[in-house]
């Protein structure tokens, strides 16, 4: 199936407003100190922001809705379209590049973007993503052989995942406590529906138009949101670009952070899948990730130890928060269950009860109906329950673990039971709570200085965790497919069922029963699995959720979600639990 900022401003002391002007209905865009080093360059604060009207709000959040729907709609709205590509190109072979590729620079570039927005501005960046995505769209339109167009899918990444992370940096630096469970639950809706959308659209556009038409239609939609968006924006932390500004950047950090998450995703993608994972290929990106992570963190702790100059991508003090730890580590697990449930549950259906594509979207309504729904309740809550809040990643973590298992035990049927429904909710439930409190607790947990690269962090965290979920589940098809259906299909059947299921189609009745009985085993094994990550994300939120109520003793609520600063009570409380961790 996861800010503003300023390079000036110290955390604490980032505007001018007294709580009578936040009274009376003004609040500024809230900053980040991204270094000490920083104070020395010669951008300047910007001016206070007036305090949005409703409609223009609504406009930001429809422009927002519109980019985010775009860059996770190409996710998916090529899986139906992968056979006409590859046949016009005669080059089947690289099919599954065309999907891996864009996965790849679109995790990869999470964590740059984000830090970017602290240098360069979250308006100026979210507007070059936007345009990146646009053009790159465009040029896979146009491609003239299979080579261009995964070169421009790999472009086309880098800008989705831009548009990704800065959406959620740029939604809590513009919107209030009052409107964040609102669009809370249109940003959580998105995901969602671009998944079930993808291959529906992209099979319909394949059989009525061409397959080009999946990459020019992003033409004219990027065009509506920037507009929208370059219009509707306020100036955000707008600085101008000069060399100082230029040798604030972590090429080195940057380079390192794109280097190990492609290398790590594509062995969680291609194992199993395209290669075996005892393969040289996998075991070589999979290991040459891992140490690559290592080396990005050792490579952070010396910049920040060393350069007086070099901002980090990551600064590694984050990880000294143990209430920040446990929020990486609750969203990483939580991951899991919110990936699987969106890719599994259609595809069981096709497979096991053998529904249509169309209808088997239709049926994930349970799910994507509650889950925005649920997503409003913790911005609602704010404005009175705001205490309460962090209880609800805990809440949402066993609805998760409810539903996942629930979908565990559903077994072979040929009619989908009733039931399935009931679980669809609780994973609806789980999705819808724990996505937009994991966002807001950001808030809680860190400086204003480190919110875009926490939520960069953050985001690119729920993409790996979804990634092993799913890597783990293919692990698990397979096995069971080579260990149980060898006696029942040829060879040649068995490797096309495991590249396609449109085989099905061509079997007997007796055999065809068989199939769907070893699928829906797996399908059930593969939610016990999510059902386990889960579980483990719920201890995670329940220590995130424990240390997060230390930093709250003495919090005020309209100093963060009003003037969209944090008070110095709430900086001396983190340090104070800072120094506890290291001394224990």
């Amino acid at each position: 199936m996861h800010p503003s900022t300023n390079a000036s401003l110290e955390a604490g002391s980032n505007t001018d407003i007294s709580s009578k002007k936040i009274e009376a209905g003004m609040a500024t865009p809230q900053t980040i100190d991204v270094s000490n080093e920083a104070q020395n360059t010669e951008s300047e604060a910007p001016a206070p922001v007036p305090l949005l009207s409703d409609t223009r709000l609504y406009i930001i959040g429809l422009g927002i809705w519109i980019s985010l729907f775009l860059a996770a709609f190409e996710i998916t709205v090529v899986a139906t379209s992968l056979v006409d590509i590859t046949s016009e190109f005669q080059d089947f072979n690289r099919a599954s590049w065309i999907v891996v590729v864009y996965l790849l620079t679109y995790n990869g570039f999470l964590l740059l973007s984000s830090k970017l927005c602290d240098i360069l501005g979250i308006k100026s960046m979210f507007l070059a993503a936007n345009l990146i995505f646009g053009i790159f769209s465009v040029a896979c339109g146009a491609s003239k052989n299979m080579t261009q167009l995964i070169i421009f899918r790999a472009f086309q990444g880098i800008g989705g995942g831009g548009i990704y992370c800065i959406s959620f940096i740029l939604m809590l630096s513009i919107i209030t406590k009052e409107k964040l469970g609102t669009f809370s639950g249109g940003i959580s809706s998105v995901f969602a529906i671009a998944s079930i959308c993808g291959p529906l659209l992209g099979g319909v556009i394949t059989e009525k138009a061409t397959w080009r038409w999946i990459f020019y239609l992003n033409g004219p939609g990027v065009l509506v949101s920037f507009t929208i968006l370059y219009f509707a924006i306020p100036d955000i932390n707008q600085v101008k670009f000069n060399r100082q500004m230029l040798s604030r950047i972590d090429f080195g950090g940057g380079f390192l952070s794109v280097a190990w998450s492609i290398l790590l995703v594509y062995a969680l993608q291609e194992g199993g899948a395209e290669y075996p994972w005892s393969h040289s290929i996998i075991l070589g990106t999979l290991i040459s990730g891992i140490v690559g992570l290592f080396i990005f963190a050792g490579y952070e702790w010396y910049i920040a130890r060393k350069s007086s100059v070099i901002e980090p991508i990551f600064p590694m003090r984050l990880l000294k928060s143990p209430a920040f730890t446990y929020l990486i580590l609750t969203t990483l697990c939580i991951g899991v269950p919110i990936y699987v449930a969106i890719i599994v549950i259609p595809q069981r259906y096709q497979i096991v009860n053998g529904v249509s594509p169309i209808r088997s979207g239709v049926l994930l309504l349970p799910m994507l109906v509650v889950s925005p729904v649920m997503a409003l309740l913790p911005g609602l809550a704010l404005k009175t329950y705001w205490r309460y809040v962090p209880y609800g990643l805990i809440v949402g973590g066993l609805f998760s673990v409810a539903g996942s298992a629930g979908l565990g035990t559903l077994g072979y049927s040929e009619k989908i039971e009733a039931k399935a429904y009931g679980f669809l909710v609780l994973q609806g439930a789980g999705m819808g709570l724990v996505m937009p409190i994991g966002v807001m607790l950001v808030k809680f947990v860190c400086g204003p200085k480190d919110e875009a690269v926490a939520l960069g962090a953050q985001n690119m965290t729920r993409v790996l965790g979804g990634l092993i979920g799913l890597a783990i589940g293919t692990a698990i098809l397979h096995q069971k497919v080579e260990h149980e259906l060898p006696g029942v299909l040829s060879p040649e059947q068995l490797q096309a069922l495991l590249k396609s299921p449109r085989i099905l189609a061509t079997l007997q009745p007796e055999q065809l029963l068989t199939v769907q009985k070893v699928y829906a085993k797996s399908y059930d094994l593969q939610f016990n699995m999510a059902a386990g990550f889960a579980g483990l994300g719920t201890i995670f939120a329940a220590l995130t959720t424990y240390h997060i109520l230390q930093l709250m003793k003495n919090f005020d609520v309209e100093a963060l979600f009003g003037s969209l600063g944090v008070k110095k009570d709430l900086e001396e409380n983190r340090a104070e639990d800072e120094k506890k961790t290291e001394k224990s």
